[in-house]
C-alpha cells in the first residue's frame, strides 16, 4: 500500500478547494499536502477519493460535493468528461477568466519573489462567443466495432472516445471532417493498429479560414497508398471549400503531428487568410494561431507594448508565419523575424512580398544562435518580441538578453509558469510594466498573456 503524510490511494478524504490549480484542477489540502481534484472549483467542499499519489501532492477525484461553486454550471457537450480536450466546461465562463488572471499570480507568487500586488496584471481579455473559435483539428482514427471513427483520447491515457462534433471547433471543420470520414469508410480505409496491420489512417487534420471560406486537409498516415489520391479528388468534388488536400508520412512512435514531408495529393499547396488589409498564405504544417478573433486581439495587445513610432529596429522571435512582423513594420523602420520551423519562414517571406512589406527579413534559424548574431552585427534592437513554445526561453537567449540590455521586451506566453520562471532571471535588470492576460482558448485551462518588460532606468 502506498502512503504518504497518513494518505493511503483509496482513502476518502474532505476537501476544501483553496484555488484553481494551472490545468483546471482544483486544489486543496490534507495535512498541509496539496490535494488535486480535477472538476473542483474554488470554495467547493467535496469528498474525494485518492487515486495517486506522488512526491509532495496526490490526485483524487471527486466522490460527492458537500458543497457546491455558485459559479458550477452544467456542461454542454456529451464528451466534456471523457475527452479531456476542455477542463473549465463546468465553471461559468466570467469565472474562467477569472481563474486566468489567478494562475498568473500564482506562477509569479511560486517562481518570483516580487510583489504581486505591485504588478498591473490586467483583467483577461474574453469572447463573447466563446464556442466554435477553434480554426484548426487534430483528430486519431480508430477501428471501433461500429467501424472507423474520429475522436480523441482521454487525458493520460490510450482510451479512445468517438467525437463526432466538438463545441469548441468551428461548425465547418466538425462538418468537414464527418464527410471526410464518410469517404474513407466508402473507400474501405482502416486506421493503422496491431489488429489491422493492413490499416495506414493515423490523423486527420483540418485548417478553416474563415475570411476566406477555404479548406486544407492532411491525412496523416502510415505509409502512402495510391488509393489516397483518388479519396482526395473524391474529397474535393464533395466539399468546395477545400482547397488542397495533403498527405503525410508518420511513425507511430514520432511524438509530432506531421511527418518528415507533406505531400500535396489534389488542389493548392496553400490556403488564403486576410488580416484587416493583410493576405497570408499558409502551409499545412505552417505556425498559425487557432482562435482567429483573439489573435487579431493579441496582436494588437503585441503592437500597443512595443511603444512604435517608426524609427524603431524590432526582432520578432518565433515569428511564425509573420503576421505580427507585418503590422509591426508598418509601425517601425525594420523587422528581423526568426523562426526555427522552415516551412514557416518561407511562408513568412512569400507573405511579405505578396504585402509589398519590404521592412521584413526572415531568417529560419533557433532563436538562441541567431538572436546572439544579430546583435554581434550591431543590429541592437529598440524591441525584442518573444512568442516561444510551452517551455518558454532558452538560458541561452536569457543571458543574452541581460548583455544586450533591450530596451522593451514584449513577452507572449502561453505558459504562466515558464513565463515566471524567465522573468525572475531578469527582474533585476527589468520591470513589469503590465501583463495583459487573453483568453485564447476558452473552456480549456490554456493561459495566453502579453508582458511588457522595460529595463529599469528607462
Amino acid at each position: 500500500m502506498d502512503i504518504t503524510q497518513g494518505i493511503a490511494i483509496g482513502d476518502k478524504i474532505t476537501i476544501d478547494i483553496r484555488k484553481q490549480g494551472i490545468n483546471g484542477e482544483g486544489i486543496g489540502y490534507f495535512h498541509k499536502m496539496a490535494i488535486f481534484v480535477p472538476g473542483a472549483i474554488v470554495k467547493e467542499t467535496v469528498t474525494a477519493e485518492i487515486i495517486e499519489i506522488r512526491q509532495g501532492f496526490a490526485m483524487a477525484k471527486i466522490i460527492a460535493f458537500l458543497q457546491q461553486s455558485i459559479r458550477r454550471i452544467q456542461p454542454q457537450c456529451p464528451y466534456y468528461e471523457k475527452c479531456g480536450g476542455c477542463q473549465l466546461l463546468h465553471i461559468a465562463y466570467l469565472e474562467q477568466l477569472k481563474i486566468k488572471q489567478s494562475i498568473l499570480i500564482q506562477s509569479l507568487k511560486r517562481y518570483t519573489e516580487i510583489n504581486v500586488d505591485t504588478i498591473n496584471i490586467r483583467k483577461t481579455a474574453g469572447m463573447k462567443e466563446n464556442f466554435g473559435y477553434r480554426n484548426k483539428s487534430q483528430m486519431p482514427f480508430k477501428n471501433t466495432n461500429l467501424g472507423l471513427e474520429l475522436g480523441l483520447y482521454e487525458t493520460n491515457s490510450n482510451r479512445f472516445v468517438t467525437v463526432d462534433s466538438c463545441m469548441v471547433q468551428d461548425p465547418i471543420i466538425n462538418h468537414v471532417n464527418q464527410t471526410v470520414l464518410k469517404i474513407l469508410i466508402e473507400y474501405k480505409m482502416m486506421a493503422f493498429d496491431q489488429m489491422n496491420p493492413e490499416g495506414i489512417l493515423l490523423n486527420l487534420v483540418t485548417r478553416y479560414v474563415k475570411s476566406t471560406d477555404e479548406v486544407q486537409i492532411t491525412l496523416i498516415v502510415s505509409a502512402f497508398k495510391p488509393i489516397l489520391k483518388d479519396i482526395a479528388k473524391k474529397i474535393m468534388a464533395s466539399i468546395p471549400t477545400v482547397k488542397g488536400v495533403f498527405y503525410s508520412v508518420n511513425k507511430q512512435h514520432n511524438p509530432l503531428m506531421f511527418g518528415k514531408t507533406i505531400d500535396l495529393m489534389a488542389g493548392l499547396n496553400y490556403v488564403s487568410e486576410k488580416i484587416d488589409d493583410l493576405t497570408i498564405k499558409l502551409s499545412p504544417e505552417a505556425f498559425h494561431q487557432l482562435n482567429n478573433q483573439q489573435m487579431k486581439v493579441l496582436y494588437a495587445e503585441i503592437i500597443k507594448a512595443c511603444e512604435l513610432s517608426g524609427v524603431e529596429i524590432i526582432v520578432d522571435a518565433f515569428c511564425g508565419v509573420g503576421i505580427s512582423s507585418m503590422q509591426m513594420a508598418k509601425k517601425a523602420k525594420m523587422v528581423y523575424g526568426i523562426d526555427y520551423a522552415i516551412t514557416s519562414i518561407k511562408d513568412a517571406t512569400t507573405n511579405a512580398a505578396i504585402n509589398k512589406i519590404s521592412n521584413c527579413v526572415f531568417l529560419a534559424d533557433r532563436v538562441e544562435k541567431k538572436l546572439p548574431e544579430l546583435i554581434s552585427k550591431k543590429i541592437k534592437p529598440d524591441v525584442i518580441v518573444f512568442d516561444p513554445p510551452r517551455s518558454g526561453l532558452d538560458d541561452a537567449v536569457i543571458n543574452e538578453l541581460r548583455q544586450a540590455k533591450i530596451p522593451r521586451i514584449v513577452y507572449v506566453s502561453c505558459n504562466p509558469s515558464t513565463l515566471a520562471k524567465n522573468i525572475a532571471k531578469l527582474l533585476d535588470l527589468y520591470e513589469i510594466k503590465y501583463i495583459q492576460p487573453i483568453d485564447m482558448f476558452p473552456h480549456t485551462s490554456g493561459v495566453e498573456s502579453v508582458t511588457l518588460l522595460k529595463l529599469s532606468n528607462q
